[in-house]
């Protein structure tokens, strides 16, 4: 027959003797009071956990009442009970689940462009290899097979199998979604911290976007386009590139509603811009041609220059290289336009008379560092406006 324990009561444990050595009192349903040999009396409570007996300390009396010490006992031995019944559910963040939330975050400060770039980027190359794991079960050889299999996967534009910038940017766009997901409490896993990106891929060597910057040459080129006899929009856009030197994905995504005639200015939303400032451009008599004469063809549609095969979406980023190829143009890429402008006009300051801090702002670099930045205000758009009618006049001499 199990024995029975007697409960304890107050006055039992008031007059409890101290003796030379330890010793306890039970109370019943695993509640123990510790007397200990040097005086002092502790609050234990026995359970059973996962097969295993143990031992919780609850405080000591008379801090903690008789009272107050079994309502802890009871507790514990509650929600021992209630933990063991129920399922352990383990929450787990896939990383494609995580890299979406990270990509919608930073869609406050990516132009959708770019936005559509990366999520494409994850598609390509990182979500068959990781996409479906727990982020927290990622390990350092998961991602390293993921950066050696970038050269591996063919696309339309891959160009060789050499793909180490590819490598270095989708493991730069992996380390991002790991630290969001860090700094957001989605894991505890830091392990793309512990692995050299230059032992995992070879150092990048520096390529220059071609550009032609002889007097003579470049003037041969505009004349070139001005004769080209490919679509309107590609010829158009590769004028408006050599005559702004606006970078390329700006004139391919110029949208209709940026373009004001009233005031003869285009003004891009911080959004479409890779510094996420807002962007003012001045519009020459050439530049207001231009746009006009493509508001027969697109000026229904959302953007200016708009491929002729899909009104509805703007010119492909290879368009512009295509034309210039078919040109049979070798030393100069769209985007070597910014190169162009920016070399000869810095070299021709003497002539047009306009600062370095005019013909950057034109290329919507920053001007100056932070303590000169915030002191400028102007963005120098009536001493653009006359810097355009001379480079304009400069490649038509």
């Amino acid at each position: 027959m199990a024995r029975i324990t007697k409960p304890l009561s107050d006055a039992e444990i008031k007059k409890a003797k101290i003796l030379d050595k330890n010793y306890k009192l039970y109370d019943g349903d695993g509640l123990i009071l510790f007397i200990s040999k040097s005086g002092s009396k502790t609050w234990r409570v026995n359970f059973t956990r996962d097969g295993k007996e143990t031992t919780k300390t609850i405080g000591k009396y008379p801090l903690i009442s008789l009272a107050n010490a079994r309502t802890h006992a009871y507790n514990i031995k509650n929600n021992i009970l209630e933990e063991s019944a129920a399922p352990i559910i383990k929450k787990t963040n896939s990383f494609n689940s995580v890299a979406d939330k990270f990509l919608d975050f930073k869609m406050q400060e990516l132009s959708f462009d770019y936005y559509k770039k990366q999520k494409r980027r994850l598609e390509l190359y990182v979500y068959d290899q990781i996409g479906s794991k727990d982020i927290d079960e990622i390990t350092k050889s998961d991602i390293v097979a993921l950066i050696a299999n970038v050269q591996h996967v063919k696309t339309q534009s891959s160009k060789s199998t050499n793909k180490a910038e590819t490598a270095r940017i989708v493991f730069n766009l992996v380390e991002q979604v790991f630290k969001w997901s860090w700094h957001n409490d989605l894991t505890t896993n830091t392990i793309i911290s512990t692995i050299d990106r230059s032992l995992l891929i070879p150092k990048k060597e520096v390529v220059h976007f071609k550009a032609i910057t002889d007097i003579t040459e470049i003037r041969k080129l505009f004349k070139m386009i001005k004769e080209y006899q490919g679509e309107l929009s590609t010829r158009s856009a590769l004028l408006f590139l050599a005559l702004t030197g606006l970078r390329s994905a700006n004139v391919r995504g110029l949208k209709w509603e940026y373009v004001d005639l009233q005031k003869n200015i285009i003004l891009f939303p911080s959004e479409a811009m890779k510094t996420k400032q807002s962007f003012r451009i001045p519009l020459t008599q050439e530049l207001i041609d231009i746009i006009n004469g493509m508001r027969e063809f697109t000026g229904d549609k959302e953007y200016v220059f708009c491929s002729m095969l899909s009104k509805n979406k703007p010119l492909s980023e290879n368009t512009l290289g295509y034309a210039l190829k078919r040109m049979e143009v070798s030393n100069h890429t769209p985007h070597g336009f910014r190169s162009s402008f920016s070399t000869l006009a810095h070299e021709h300051y003497k002539e047009h008379g306009f600062s370095s801090e005019v013909i950057e702002s034109q290329l919507a670099h920053a001007v100056g560092g932070k303590v000169k930045l915030s002191y400028l205000r102007s963005d120098f758009l009536e001493d653009r406006l006359e810097l355009m009618k001379w480079w304009s006049e400069f490649l038509q001499r």
